[in-house]
């Protein structure tokens, strides 16, 4: 990706109706011994890095062309233009949920030929639009749905002291799914989203409307009802002694199969509603 930024650099005298030589100087000074650290520097380099030098480019019309030549979000996502694009991002990344909801399959699909089919949209932590030179960041592509990144989020300001950062938190980990009744709700039961002990989760919750969208989702819940109520709390086991018994199955596997949702915690942004499915059965005691 470094290649890519200096061969842009090089053509900055391309771009049409700026002070070419005035711009160069201002790359020389501010910006081309910082260009490892725009592109993999962990969040907080990259906030130390763009106070300092976004203002100077928010100033500086030709500046700001050139920071928006040179990291071009655009120019990424084309494969025409670019080795290290998206798609090779999103496939090296190995993440096939949405990072912010858990409920949207982000898999990151190629043909036999070599023809892209799908990948994840990658949501800016940091928006673009006023952070220009953030717009190829590492740290600041966030493989997401788009639903959470288009529908939902879209500009919405989001920074490390009031929300969490998928790369750098666990916020599946900050987050618990419970449930109440409700004469108000139209299925008679309503899906509770928390953060008790993070703000921070709290935050990015709410910018998310993670509550509202789970809620469009309360027949997984029913199901899940259904089971405790036909089947007791000892599901799995009865499953395990009765169905599937001589075979050997481990518990992961089990819980795979009955409820198509990962077990360990670590896995579950394998699969959508993981982190909901685990809480609702253990509120249900069913595991």
């Amino acid at each position: 990706m470094a290649d890519f930024v200096y061969e842009r650099i090089d053509k900055i005298d391309t771009i049409k109706g700026i002070d070419c030589n005035r711009v160069r100087l201002l790359f020389d000074i501010v910006l081309n011994d910082n260009i490892d650290d725009i592109l993999i520097g962990e969040p907080a380099k990259l906030i130390e890095l763009n106070t300092k030098i976004n203002p100077l480019i928010q100033r500086e019309n030709d500046l700001k062309k050139a920071v928006e030549y040179v990291f071009s979000y655009d120019v990424f996502c084309d494969e025409k233009k670019i080795k290290y694009w998206a798609y090779d991002l999103a496939s090296a990344l190995k993440i096939d949920t949405c990072v912010y909801c858990n409920r949207n399959y982000t898999s990151t699909v190629v043909t036999q030929k070599g023809k892209k089919v799908t990948r994840p949209q990658f949501d800016h932590f940091f928006d673009k639009g006023k952070n220009p030179l953030l717009a190829i960041s590492f740290y600041n592509l966030i493989p997401s749905c788009s639903i959470c990144n288009s529908s939902i989020k879209g500009t919405a300001t989001m920074n490390l002291s009031t929300h969490l950062h998928p790369y750098v938190d666990d916020g599946l980990a900050d987050i618990t799914f419970s449930y109440r009744y409700s004469h108000i709700a139209p299925s008679g039961i309503r899906i509770k989203v928390e953060a008790p002990n993070s703000l921070r989760a709290s935050n990015t919750i709410n910018v998310f409307a993670i509550e509202e969208i789970y809620n469009a989702h309360t027949s997984e819940l029913q199901d899940l009802l259904r089971i405790r109520r036909f089947f007791s709390d000892r599901y799995l086991d009865i499953l395990n002694n009765s169905l599937l018994k001589g075979v050997s199955v481990s518990k992961p596997d089990l819980y795979r199969v009955v409820f198509g949702t990962e077990y360990e915690a670590s896995n579950f942004v394998k699969r959508p509603f993981s982190k909901f499915k685990s809480d609702i059965l253990k509120e249900l005691g069913v595991i």
